[in-house]
């Protein structure tokens, strides 16, 4: 018998049911199907020791997910973004099992993968969390589109990026300062690029890349394939040296 058998259960009916009303019971259905796998996943990595007790060694859990229509990730987004990690930590407190300090849940959203639903555990991020803030500062250099600068240093604790580098309200006054910008009118290319697009936020030594709202779009390709920022999301994409990131058609690359 499977170790989440019953507490799945309790929260499969859960989230059945929010699904259902959220976004109706045709997708609800497929939705199940994948919440179902992901924690058929997670128990598969429970631990049990020599006395019975039951341990998930891993304080980091990436859940990746592939969908190569924008519409489709912005469902699965809307789907597990708040939930999984809810869900996970409660389907392992359920069976008594013992769960690290600190355990948290990624959610990543791309357009192609080897398969429809990846997860990776990271046994100890520690060590990697301090080799980046020895790299010191982050830096972006611009690829395609014109801007300020051809490269910028990430030195603050918020890099706004935009077309424009002063934004105002009805009244002239000053709502938004982008540190990284594209000119106005400048090309197609920059064009693309919203007056308030997206921000960078160092986090514990590591950046991460947040869409604020953008008409056309945040992207992130990396090994071979394009991760989508989802709009509006606080946690945003955790950025890796050498990953280039679409701003609408706008690229810039990031650097360590």
């Amino acid at each position: 018998m499977s170790l989440f058998t019953e507490i799945e259960k309790n929260i499969e009916r859960a989230f059945r049911g929010w699904t259902q009303r959220m976004f109706g019971p045709s997708r609800a259905d497929d939705l199940v199907l994948m919440h179902r796998a992901i924690l058929d996943e997670i128990e598969s990595k429970v631990q049990t020791l020599a006395r019975g007790e039951r341990v998930f060694p891993y304080p980091h859990v990436t859940v990746t997910l592939v969908a190569p229509d924008p519409k489709r990730r912005e469902l699965l987004q809307a789907a597990f973004g708040e939930r999984l990690q809810t869900d996970i930590h409660a389907a392992l407190s359920g069976v008594r099992c013992q769960i690290p300090r600190g355990f948290s849940v990624e959610l990543r959203l791309v357009e192609a993968g080897l398969a429809p639903i990846e997860i990776e555990c990271s046994a100890d991020p520690a060590p990697a969390a301090k080799a980046v803030v020895a790299a010191g500062p982050g830096r972006l250099v611009v690829v395609k589109g014109k801007a300020g600068r051809e490269e910028y240093t990430l030195e603050k604790p918020r890099t706004n990026i935009g077309r424009l580098a002063e934004l105002t309200d009805a009244d002239h006054r000053i709502v938004r300062r982008n540190d990284v910008v594209f000119e106005e009118g400048a090309d197609e290319t920059a064009t693309t690029v919203s007056r308030k697009h997206a921000h960078i936020r160092l986090d514990n030594g590591d950046y991460r890349l947040c869409d604020d709202g953008s008409e056309f779009g945040t992207r992130v390709f990396r090994d071979g394939r394009s991760i989508e920022v989802p709009k509006g999301n606080r946690r945003g994409e955790k950025l890796r040296p050498g990953d280039e990131i679409y701003l609408g058609r706008a690229c810039v690359r990031f650097e360590r």
